[in-house]
C-alpha cells in the first residue's frame, strides 16, 4: 500500500483508522465493519451530492431545449456543420452539457476502482493481522470476530464457492508475492519482526545473506510447496472447528452470495428509476430519432450502463470480498433514496415549469 495511488492509500488508512477506532469503543465483530463501511460511504454520497444535483438539472434541461434542437435541424436542413456549431451554441448558452446525464456514471466510476483497491488491501490487512493472531493463540476469537449475519468471514466474498471461508495458502501465496506485495504494506512494515518470524517458520520467507553480511529475507523459491503444507498446518485450529466455521472447512462456502445478488439488483433498480425520470422528461418536449442528438447519445449510453453496470457489480461482488459488497450496495441504496427524493421535490418543479414552457436554464 506504501506505493499506492495517494487516493487509495488515504481512504484504506482512514476506514482503518475509524474501524479500530470504534473497535475500542464498542466491540469487534462484524457489524462494526459494516458500520465503517456505511459511514465512509455516506461520507462520498454527501461530497459529490452537489454535482450529481447539477448533472441531472443538465440532463433535463436538454429535454428541455430538444425542441429548439429540432427546429435547428429543419432550419440548416443537410448542411449538418451549420447545425452542430449552431446546436453547440445553444447548448453554451443555455448550460446544458452533451454529457450531462452520464456524469455520475463517470464520476462513480473511478470511485469504484479506488474503494475496490481499498477494500482489497483492508481485507488483505485482515489476513496478516489473523496470522498474528494465531500465533498468539488468539486465531479463534479473531475468526469469530468477522462474522456478520449469514457470512462466516466478513472479509472472504459472500459467494457459493467450497473452502472459502478462508484464504487458502496457494491464494495468500500468490497475493502476497505479488510484485513483492507483503513488504509493501503498512501493517507489515508496523509488524515487520513478528510477521517475518511466522512467515519465516512457515518457509514463506528463507534467508540470505548480503555481501554487507547483513540477513535478508526473500520469497522461498520453491513456489510456496513447503509454505502451502505448513499454512494448512497453522490455520487448522480455526478450519478444523467446525463450531467455530460452522461446517467442513474444505466443503464449505463463505455465504449464500445473497450480497452479489443485493448488489446487481440495487444497482439495476437505481439505474431503471433514472430511466424513468428521464422518459417522463421526454413526454413533456418533442422526442427526436437522431441517432446523432446529443440527447438520443446520452439515453442511449444510459441504457446500455443500466445494463452492463448490475452485471458488472454482480461479477465484482461474487469474486471480491464482502466488504466492497457492501460498499456497492450501501453506495446503491443511498444513490436511490437521493433520487426518490430529487424526484419528488426539485425535478417534479422542473418537469412542470416544462410542461407550461417556462423552465428557467442555469448560465454558466
Amino acid at each position: 500500500m506504501n506505493s499506492s495511488f495517494f487516493l487509495v492509500k488515504w481512504l484504506f488508512v482512514a476506514m482503518d483508522w475509524v474501524y479500530r477506532q470504534m473497535c475500542t469503543l464498542f466491540s469487534t465483530g462484524g457489524w462494526v465493519v459494516v458500520l465503517t463501511i456505511f459511514l465512509f460511504t455516506l461520507a462520498i454520497k454527501l461530497l459529490t451530492i452537489f454535482s450529481d444535483i447539477k448533472s441531472r438539472k443538465s440532463s433535463m434541461q436538454m429535454q428541455a431545449i430538444q425542441p429548439e434542437i429540432d427546429k435547428l435541424k429543419k432550419k440548416y436542413g443537410s448542411d449538418q456543420q451549420r447545425f452542430v456549431t449552431e446546436q453547440r451554441k445553444l447548448m453554451k448558452e443555455r448550460g446544458v452539457s452533451t454529457m450531462g446525464g452520464c456524469l455520475p456514471m463517470l464520476i462513480m466510476m473511478p470511485l469504484l476502482f479506488m474503494f475496490f483497491a481499498a477494500f482489497r488491501a483492508w481485507s488483505n490487512q485482515q489476513t496478516l493481522d489473523l496470522m498474528l493472531k494465531i500465533d498468539a493463540g488468539q486465531g479463534a476469537q479473531a475468526f469469530a470476530a468477522s462474522r456478520f449475519l449469514w457470512i462466516t468471514n466478513i472479509w472472504r466474498p459472500d459467494n457459493l464457492k467450497a473452502g472459502g471461508t478462508l484464504m487458502t495458502g496457494q491464494e495468500f501465496w500468490n497475493t502476497f508475492t505479488a510484485t513483492n506485495n507483503i513488504k509493501d504494506f503498512i501493517f507489515f512494515s508496523k509488524n515487520e519482526e513478528a510477521l517475518t518470524r511466522i512467515l519465516y517458520e512457515l518457509h514463506f520467507f528463507t534467508k540470505t545473506i548480503a555481501e554487507d553480511g547483513t540477513v535478508q529475507y526473500v520469497f522461498a523459491q520453491d513456489g510456496g510447496k513447503a509454505f502451502m503444507e505448513a499454512y494448512n498446518s497453522f490455520v487448522e485450529p480455526i478450519t478444523s472447528n467446525t463450531a467455530l466455521i460452522g461446517g467442513a472447512y474444505e466443503k464449505m462456502s463463505n455465504g449464500f452470495a445473497i450480497l452479489p445478488i443485493l448488489a446487481a439488483a440495487t444497482t439495476f433498480l437505481s439505474s431503471w428509476i433514472m430511466q424513468r425520470q428521464q422518459k417522463a422528461m421526454q413526454s413533456t418536449s418533442a422526442k427526436s430519432d437522431d441517432k446523432n442528438d446529443p440527447a438520443a447519445q446520452t439515453q442511449s449510453m444510459n441504457k446500455m450502463m443500466m445494463f452492463m453496470m448490475p452485471a458488472m457489480s454482480l461479477f465484482f461482488c461474487y469474486q471480491y470480498d464482502s466488504t466492497f459488497a457492501f460498499y456497492w450496495i450501501f453506495s446503491n441504496v443511498i444513490s436511490l433514496a437521493i433520487t426518490l427524493i430529487l424526484n419528488a421535490t426539485v425535478f417534479k418543479k422542473m418537469q412542470q415549469q416544462m410542461q407550461q414552457g417556462t423552465v428557467e436554464v442555469i448560465k454558466k
